[in-house]
């Protein structure tokens, strides 16, 4: 309930910041100049930063019964805070038309004694019983967007991509066996993202996902929004603060996992980058 609250106030935020982007003068164009900022007008920006990931994955498994919801961080210890890489590339092939990547990996594993029973596939496990458990999370976000508005120093565009979610989980003991699982979901989404040169040298950066689709074996929505600030002092480097958060909700019935999965990944992240 607290993360869907927050989830709200980002979207509300990154809505009114594109409404703000399109209305306002920056602060150069504000005295007469309008910003020339280099990722403004170059072809290819690619950057790679550290993101300190808040996580929270709660999970099921049914094999012929029905699987525990489990919280992997209450009920079996994974960390909820890890330091995680994450690295973007965009394309401008056209004025108006650009496709971007982005992609993250998050290997979680942990021993804990269990403090309730716990059904997962074919694992039950009683309560005292000691579990490893792991779960990784893998994604690559694609998207395809096209900006209705662009001006020198600013860009509001629309678009549609996928979020490529593998998700390996598994559970094991020394006494009562293990089962592990995967799958791969695309999640789809439609994106809504803004630019904005503030300065010659600073450059404001939104960006927010949202949708729900039923895709035959997977039944999943994505919510997904990023901020970045960047500063560039020199011609082709730059660095910058950024936000991002994170969510998917998937029920699948396939043969590999048939069960429930929800994550959430948000936190503030440093990068650098450069632009050509």
């Amino acid at each position: 309930m607290r993360h869907q609250k927050l989830m709200t106030v980002v979207a509300m935020t990154a809505a009114l910041g594109l409404i703000s982007l399109v209305r306002a003068p920056s602060a150069e164009a504000a005295e007469g100049t309008i910003p020339e900022h280099p990722i403004m007008k170059d072809g290819w920006y690619a950057s790679a930063g550290a993101m300190w990931a808040r996580s929270n994955v709660t999970a099921s498994l049914d094999r012929g019964v029905l699987g525990s919801l489990i919280d992997f961080e209450d009920d079996l210890g994974l960390d909820e805070e890890d330091v995680i890489g994450l690295y973007t590339l965009r394309w401008h092939f056209a004025r108006r038309w650009q496709v971007e990547v982005e992609y993250f990996n998050l290997d979680r594993s942990k021993e804990k004694q269990t403090q309730r029973n716990l059904t997962w596939g074919n694992l039950n496990i009683p309560i005292n019983a000691v579990a490893t458990s792991t779960f990784d999370v893998e994604d690559l976000r694609v998207g395809l967007g096209y900006s209705f508005f662009r001006t020198q120093d600013k860009e509001v565009g629309i678009g549609l991509g996928a979020h490529v979610a593998r998700l390996r989980a598994g559970l094991s003991t020394q006494n009562f066996g293990s089962d592990r699982t995967s799958e791969t979901a695309p999640l789809p989404f439609a994106t809504l993202y803004a630019r904005m040169a503030l300065t010659d040298r600073w450059l404001l950066n939104v960006r927010v996902d949202r949708l729900s689709i039923d895709t035959g074996d997977i039944d999943g929505s994505v919510f997904s929004s990023g901020l970045d600030l960047i500063y560039q002092p020199w011609r082709h480097f730059s660095f910058g603060l950024g936000y991002r958060d994170i969510n998917w909700q998937i029920s699948s019935s396939s043969e590999r996992w048939t069960g429930k999965a929800q994550v959430q990944e948000n936190g503030p992240m440093l990068f650098i980058a450069t632009s050509f």
